[in-house]
Formats: C-alpha cells, structure tokens, sequence
C-alpha cells in the first residue's frame, strides 16, 4: 500500500474506538480511586472509635397511618 492508499477512514474508526477506551479506563479508574478512598475514610472513623461512621437507611414513616 502506497501513501497516497491510505484508508483514513479505517484509521479514523480504529482512533475513535481507541479513544473511547481510554475514556472507558480511565473512568473506571476514577471510579475505583473514589472507593477506595470512601473505605479508607470510613476505615478511619471505626479506628479513631467513633460510633457514627455509617449511616443507618430507616424507612419512610408514611404519614396519617395509624398502628
């Protein structure tokens, strides 16, 4: 294949597949470095000896029902 045969649109679908998975990896990355830091703040709290660390998810009390 000679310079002037170049398939630039091959060239320009392989660049744009590899550009979105760098984005892909590197959101991933980002994903994965925010939990690790959310766990290492909660490992933290536990250490330090608090006991509000986590929150409790309590249902909704539904109001104007009676028990």
């Amino acid at each position: 294949m000679t310079p002037d045969e170049t398939d630039y649109a091959h060239r320009r679908t392989v660049n744009l597949v590899a550009a979105i998975a760098v984005l892909v990896l590197a959101i991933i990355v980002i994903a994965a470095m925010n939990m690790l830091d959310d766990q290492r703040k909660k490992q933290r709290c536990v250490d330090s000896g608090r006991r509000d660390c986590f929150a409790i998810q309590t249902p909704p009390v539904a109001q104007g029902v009676q028990r």
